[in-house]
């Protein structure tokens, strides 16, 4: 199995470029927060983000009639520390369960919790008006997730099954025996009743194995829109996946993984919280009938 880890950005280059700049200072000035993407608020938050994941698979043997219902829970506690104006240091410590049962039972029943890779990083942000009715923020993060995840019997197999499930988001959380660097940056303009943002960046995954193919590359992509009905709740959805540079993370004939996530976010000055609904773009994971729904919440400090 693999271990990864994931290093998402460059701070400390934008924040000795940018200079100095307005801070972000509460919630009816701050970015809309997104679903899944980078949060650019600058704001101190400890929460939860929480992902149900259900799809299925035929059985190894064609005789065998019937389906594998696999269920993928994940429990990620993150947090966002403010550390001055301009700078953010994030982690997360991902935990998740898993099950996996056959219908009709045939008796498979697997698997259980497991642990993921702990993720730590620092985002650097730089905000500005544009004209009189609209605000810019820009970011940039860099982060590692270190090799924690479980990789042995059905805790592993739990890990890799999450990861499966998180390949559109972030797979570098749960893969086992793999290292993840992401090198990323984000830009959103925003509103009273709109906002837009996209992001990209580099995920490297390196792998603890005896294989000659030990580092893959993927460039990560995503966009989002969203109406604000007030300046704490917003309706918005995001496009966004990866796109395999080479043929390790992947696989040999995918060249990239997709998905939609729609829903509601609702951003106070002490409370964050949000719902969605996750479904994957591509056919590797479309032929699964993978679907997902995601909730999170947060306060903030």
């Amino acid at each position: 199995m693999r271990t990864t880890i994931a290093f998402s950005g460059a701070g400390l280059a934008l924040g000795l470029a940018l200079g100095p700049a307005t801070a972000v200072a509460d919630s009816t000035t701050a970015p809309v927060r997104p679903l899944v993407m980078s949060d650019l608020s600058g704001l101190t938050m400890i929460g939860v983000d929480m992902q149900l994941t259900r799809w299925e698979t035929q059985p190894i043997l064609p005789t065998t009639e019937g389906t594998i219902d696999h269920t993928s829970f994940s429990f990620d506690v993150v947090g966002d520390i403010s550390v001055a104006p301009h700078w953010v240091i994030f982690a997360r410590l991902p935990l998740s369960y898993v099950s996996i049962e056959d219908e009709p039972p045939a008796e498979l029943d697997c698997c259980g919790t497991a642990i993921g890779n702990f993720t730590l990083g620092v985002r650097a942000l730089d905000s500005g008006m544009i004209g009189s009715g609209a605000r810019r923020v820009l970011g940039v993060e860099l982060s590692a997730s270190v090799p924690t995840a479980a990789d042995e019997d059905e805790a592993g197999l739990a890990s890799l099954e999450t990861s499966l499930a998180h390949l559109p988001h972030d797979p570098g959380r749960y893969l086992p025996n793999t290292t993840t660097l992401r090198l990323g940056g984000a830009a959103q303009i925003y509103g009273e009743h709109f906002m837009v943002q996209g992001n990209a960046g580099v995920d490297a995954f390196i792998y603890d194995t005896d294989s000659d193919d030990d580092t893959d590359f993927a460039l990560r992509l995503g966009v989002a829109a969203g109406f604000r009905a007030t300046y704490e709740l917003a309706i918005l959805a995001e496009v966004g996946g990866l796109i395999a540079l080479d043929d390790g993370i992947l696989g040999d004939d995918n060249d990239g993984v997709g998905s939609f996530d729609v829903g509601l976010r609702y951003a106070s000055e002490s409370f964050v919280a949000g719902l969605r609904a996750y479904v994957p773009l591509d056919d590797l994971l479309r032929d699964l009938d993978m679907l997902g729904v995601g909730v999170d919440l947060g306060v903030r400090l």
